[in-house]
C-alpha cells in the first residue's frame, strides 16, 4: 500500500441561504480552504491510529476487534449487502458507547469526540463491507494524519470535507478504486455518498449539498429535493472570507426565520421569490466571467446582487451588530459584501477584483478588519474538488 495524500475543499454558499429551506434554489462553490489527509501504511502494526489536528485528539482501532466485529455482522446480516447502513450504524453505536463508558462527562467536548470516533468507526466499517472482496479483512494497520484550514462549526463544510477525505481513503484500503482511478465519476459518486452517510451521523438530516461540492468541485445549483445542476463557470472567483468571531446556531436561526414567514408569509415569500430571481441572474455572470479581456461591467453587476442579497437576508433578521460592522468597513472601502449561511454570526464574504493583490485599498480593507478583530482568508470561490496524489518516500 502506497503512502498518499487527499485534499477536499470546504463550501460557500453563494446566494440563496435560508430561501433554501423553502424549497428555493441556491447557489454554493468550493472554497479555497481545504482538508488534508495523509495516509501512511504500517506493516509491522496491527493498529489503525487516527490523529486529528482540530480537534487535537487521536483514535486508535484493534484491527483484530474491529475485524472480529465486521465478521459477526456479515453473520447477522447475510442477505443485507449494506443496502441500509441505519443497521451497521446501530451495531456500531454499541461499540463506541463501550469504548466511551468510562468517561464521565457529556461535556461538548466529549459528546464531539465520541460522534466523530462513531464516525470514523461506522465509515472504515461500510467501506469493508461494501468492498469488492466480499471476505475483505483489514491485516496490516496504518496511521492517517488529518489537518484543516476550514474552522469546525464555521458553515464551510467541515465535516463535509473531513468526510470526503475520509471516504476516499477508505475506499483505496479497501479496493474500490486506486489513486488514479478514482477521478471516475462512478468512484467520485462513492465518496460523495459515503460522505453523505457521515454527514448524517454529524448534522442528522443534511442536504446532500456539501458533501457534493466538496467531491466535486467548482459551483453548484440546488434545490431542496430536486437535486443539482453543475454551474459551467470558467474560472474560480476571488473572494475575501470574514469570521465574525461570533458563535451561530444554525438551527435557531431557521427557527427565528421560520417564526417570521409563518406571521407574514406572503411578506417573507416575495423575499424568498426575489432570492430566486437572484439565483437566476447570477448565473449566467458566473458563467461568462473570465470570458472577456474586461470583466468590469459582469462584476459590478455581482457586486449589486451580493449587495441585494443581503439587504434581504438582514430583512428576515440573521445579521449581528459584528456582521454589520463588517458590511460597513468593506463598503466604506467600496467592496461589496454579504452574509453566508445562516448567518447570526459566522462567516461574511467579500466579494473581490482581478488582481487585487496590487490594489492598495484591499491591504486597506485587509488591515482594517484584522484590526477590529476579524479574521480575514483571502481565497476562492468555484475551484477544485477532492485530490488524491501519492507521497514519495
Amino acid at each position: 500500500m502506497n503512502k498518499f495524500q487527499i485534499n477536499a475543499p470546504g463550501k460557500v454558499i453563494l446566494h440563496g441561504e435560508h430561501a433554501v429551506v423553502y424549497k428555493k434554489p441556491a447557489i454554493a462553490a468550493a472554497v479555497g480552504l481545504s482538508t488534508k489527509l495523509e495516509f501512511y501504511p504500517q506493516p509491522e502494526s496491527h493498529v489503525a491510529v487516527f490523529i486529528l489536528d482540530s480537534l487535537n485528539c487521536t483514535y486508535e482501532i484493534q484491527l483484530q476487534q474491529f475485524n472480529e466485529f465486521v465478521r459477526d455482522f456479515r453473520v447477522k446480516y447475510p442477505e443485507s449487502k449494506l443496502e441500509c447502513t441505519a443497521k451497521l450504524l446501530e451495531d456500531v453505536r454499541v461499540v463506541i458507547a463501550k469504548q466511551f463508558e468510562s468517561g464521565t462527562t457529556n461535556s461538548p467536548k466529549h459528546l464531539q469526540s465520541q460522534k466523530t470516533f462513531l464516525s470514523i468507526y461506522f465509515l472504515l466499517a461500510g467501506t469493508v463491507l461494501a468492498a469488492p472482496d466480499t471476505e475483505l479483512t483489514l491485516k496490516t494497520g496504518f496511521k492517517v494524519h488529518i489537518d484543516s484550514e476550514i474552522n469546525i462549526g464555521s458553515g464551510l463544510g467541515s465535516s463535509a470535507a473531513f468526510g470526503a477525505t475520509l471516504a476516499a481513503a477508505f475506499l483505496i484500503i479497501t479496493g474500490h478504486f486506486d489513486e488514479k482511478t478514482y477521478t471516475k465519476l462512478e468512484n467520485k459518486a462513492l465518496i460523495s455518498q459515503w460522505a453523505f452517510e457521515l454527514e448524517r451521523i454529524m448534522h442528522g438530516t443534511p442536504s446532500g449539498v456539501d458533501n457534493t461540492v466538496v467531491t466535486y468541485g467548482g459551483m453548484l445549483r440546488f434545490v431542496k429535493g430536486q437535486g443539482f445542476q453543475t454551474i459551467k463557470i470558467q474560472k474560480p472567483l476571488n473572494i475575501m472570507l470574514v469570521d465574525s468571531r461570533v458563535n451561530r446556531n444554525s438551527a435557531d436561526n431557521i427557527a427565528k426565520v421560520r417564526h417570521l414567514w409563518e406571521t407574514f408569509p406572503k411578506v417573507v415569500d416575495s423575499i424568498w421569490n426575489t432570492c430566486e430571481e437572484i439565483v437566476a441572474d447570477a448565473i449566467p455572470l458566473y458563467e461568462n466571467f473570465g470570458n472577456a479581456k474586461d470583466d468590469s461591467e459582469r462584476f459590478e453587476k455581482l457586486e449589486r446582487l451580493f449587495q441585494i442579497n443581503n439587504e434581504l437576508l438582514k430583512a428576515v433578521g440573521v445579521t449581528h451588530p459584528k456582521l454589520e460592522q463588517i458590511f460597513a468597513i468593506a463598503f466604506k472601502r467600496g467592496f461589496f459584501s454579504k452574509i453566508t449561511g445562516a448567518g447570526g454570526g459566522g462567516y461574511a464574504i467579500v466579494l473581490l477584483p482581478e488582481n487585487y493583490e496590487s490594489n492598495q485599498v484591499y491591504w486597506k480593507l485587509k488591515e482594517e478588519l484584522e484590526s477590529a478583530g476579524f479574521g480575514v482568508q483571502a481565497t476562492t470561490a468555484g475551484g477544485e474538488g477532492l485530490r488524491i496524489k501519492t507521497l514519495e518516500d
